[in-house]
């Protein structure tokens, strides 16, 4: 299907229409790709959206991190049925019980530590905001979930848990022998030419340009662009921007990453997310209106939100940011049924 900038521009202008404060898109089709934006990226000043801007990719950091255990697990350095207690000793009481596999596949039946941060399951802003500026080791974040208790047995159910993607960057510290940043640097970002990417978490802010996150806060919306992103490491903390993230998935489904039995790992279905939606390791597939389905990842960190979705031989792209100032977040059902003309879909 033939796409227009003005489509591109459309569903941009409905996103802020319907309460975003800014979103920037990448769509990459075989005849070429597009970069545009709507909204403003400051509410201070109303200046544009820089479609080329950083943002945080919240949970997209997750196809890193499985990415990242799947390419180990291509050196022979680690097994997906390897037990947690195999490589982090000690480090969960249900260990031995525990595999690298169930990590991914978020049926560890984990304390989500996320959780520790909602009153009445709706986000405490009062407590996130007190969290701008602390510096959290991924031990303590694994240590509170251990006090909170587990779930329910591994493997006995499914539930959405960004403990297990902690858990498993430190399995890819201890299996590949040095830091998960430098793991995803060397291996994904360099051969990728990835240059605008940041793994590493010593810097709170975002690199210009960059949109403006918030979250509402007792006297108006509150600027959070920046934030430790320790606290979300390798489940959620990584920087980029639209275009890194279309190259990133890319090489993933071509195969440029992962060698052909561990990309069929990953993009093997072994859940059931929504009736419409499948989940392999680190990513979902979402059958879209009218026949296509697609392979991606949604992603949320505070003010911001990231949509990266693609056909399934990355012939048609999308990566969309979002910046909020309400704590909500639309729906990927709702943001790929706006973009549904990038994959033929129904709009």
């Amino acid at each position: 299907m033939w796409i227009s900038q003005a489509m591109l521009q459309d569903a941009l202008d409905a996103l802020v229409a319907e309460g975003a404060v800014g979103a920037l898109a990448e769509v990459r089709t075989g005849t070429g790709s597009y970069a545009m934006a709507s909204g403003v990226r400051d509410r201070g000043t109303g200046a544009p959206v820089d479609p080329s801007g950083h943002f945080r990719i919240g949970s997209v950091t997750k196809t890193f991190t499985a990415t990242a255990v799947l390419q180990l697990v291509g050196d022979g350095r680690l097994r997906l049925d390897d037990t947690v207690e195999r490589w982090l000793p000690g480090m969960l009481a249900d260990g031995a019980a525990i595999t690298v596999r169930q990590l991914l596949m978020h049926t560890a039946g984990l304390y989500n530590y996320t959780d520790a941060w909602a009153v009445d399951g709706r986000l405490d802003v009062e407590v996130v905001l007190s969290r701008r500026s602390l510096r959290v080791r991924p031990e303590d974040t694994v240590a509170l979930a251990e006090q909170r208790g587990a779930r329910f047995p591994p493997g006995s159910a499914v539930a959405y848990d960004n403990t297990g993607y902690v858990l498993a960057g430190m399995v890819v510290e201890r299996a590949g022998g040095g830091t998960y940043a430098e793991h995803v640097e060397r291996r994904i970002l360099k051969p990728l030419r990835l240059a605008g990417t940041v793994v590493r978490d010593d810097d709170p802010g975002l690199p210009r340009p960059h949109a403006h996150g918030y979250l509402p806060g007792p006297d108006g919306p509150v600027d959070v662009s920046v934030f430790d992103r320790s606290t979300a490491w390798a489940s959620g903390g990584i920087v980029s921007t639209a275009h890194d993230v279309n190259r990133f998935f890319a090489a993933l489904l071509r195969g440029e990453l992962l060698g052909p039995a561990e990309l069929e790992q990953m993009l093997t279905p072994t859940r059931w997310v929504t009736p419409g939606t499948d989940s392999g390791l680190g990513l979902v597939r979402v059958h879209l209106p009218g026949g296509p389905t697609v392979w991606g990842k949604h992603g949320g960190f505070f003010g911001f939100d990231t949509f990266s979705f693609h056909a399934p031989d990355a012939s048609r792209q999308l990566t969309v940011s979002i910046t909020t100032d309400t704590g909500r977040s639309p729906s990927t059902e709702d943001v790929l049924r706006l973009f549904g003309f990038v994959f033929g879909g129904q709009g």
